[in-house]
């Protein structure tokens, strides 16, 4: 068994490295972004896509990995490893997902301003829609229901009736949350009624 001391620069490490490849990623962004010539209003334009897109990612993929774990755990039928995902689900939600589409929207909108796509069009006007119903499930759905997740597992316990209620509501909330996400990336990808 490691004491504390042996594993404190192994820890300094991995954090250093990570560090490293965040730095790493920025830079590369940036060079790939301004590629062409820096600081035309071109440019921005890829900048700002170069955002959405990666936080999109991290968004939609994150939540859709979730989502497959979340289904893979309820078939185990183990009200503790499905609590288990319904903590980290809702660590992720409001920390990762939360933050990652709030930059997603802002690139969206500051991609926009640098491109005469026009804000009329089916595609635009159903990917804000679709962003803002899921941040309104997020925001008056899926958090408040998270923590009387929280709640109920620390008063009750993970196996309790009630919590295995509010869990399983929950996770069928995201999965159409997430539906509705994938159909608003397949709406950003393919442009539909363009």
């Amino acid at each position: 068994m490691e004491s504390p001391v042996e594993t404190a620069p192994a820890e300094s490490r991995s954090r250093a490295f990570t560090l490293a490849l965040l730095v790493a990623l920025v830079v590369i962004a940036i060079v790939f972004s301004f590629s062409s010539s820096i600081f035309l209003p071109n440019n921005w334009y890829a900048f700002f896509k170069a955002i959405h897109v990666t936080f999109a990612v991290i968004w939609v993929g994150g939540g859709t990995l979730i989502m497959i774990f979340a289904l893979l755990a309820e078939r185990t039928n183990d009200p503790d490893e499905i609590a288990t995902i319904a903590r980290q689900a809702a660590f992720a939600g409001e920390r990762i997902f939360a933050p990652a589409g709030l930059l997603v929207f802002l690139m969206g909108i500051a991609m926009m301003i640098n491109t005469n796509l026009g804000w009329g069009k089916f595609w635009v006007i159903f990917g804000l829609i679709g962003y803002a119903a899921t941040f309104i499930t997020g925001l008056t759905v899926l958090g408040p229901l998270a923590k009387k997740i929280a709640a109920s597992t620390a008063e009750r316990g993970a196996t309790d009736p009630q919590t295995i209620a509010l869990i399983k509501r929950i996770l069928l909330i995201a999965r159409f949350d997430i539906a509705l996400l994938l159909v608003v990336v397949l709406d950003m990808v393919t442009k539909p009624f363009a």
